[in-house]
């Protein structure tokens, strides 16, 4: 594997955060909703202040806008396939 691949492991890096499913799912959450990310076992949360939480068993944290929480999952998701290889 090159170290270009690596580098570029999240195709929406190149393709921009419109085309990311998971951006788009971040951006869609309704007040009160939820959603679950098996691999990484982590829950999004829009909360009813407009707060973005991400709980996981050991953490939870609170984020203001959707692109901030988008940063912290994504980079959350790259650690765990970095692990995996």
């Amino acid at each position: 594997m090159s170290d270009y691949t690596i580098q570029q492991l999240n195709v929406y890096e190149y393709l921009g955060k419109a085309c990311d499913p998971l951006f788009n799912t971040i951006c869609n959450m309704q007040q009160g909703s939820s959603k679950y990310i098996p691999e990484i076992k982590v829950t999004l949360i829009k909360n009813r202040h407009g707060l973005y939480e991400m709980a996981s068993k050991s953490n939870h944290e609170c984020y203001s806008n959707k692109e901030d929480l988008y940063d912290s999952v994504s980079e959350i998701l790259s650690n765990s396939l970095l692990r995996g290889m």
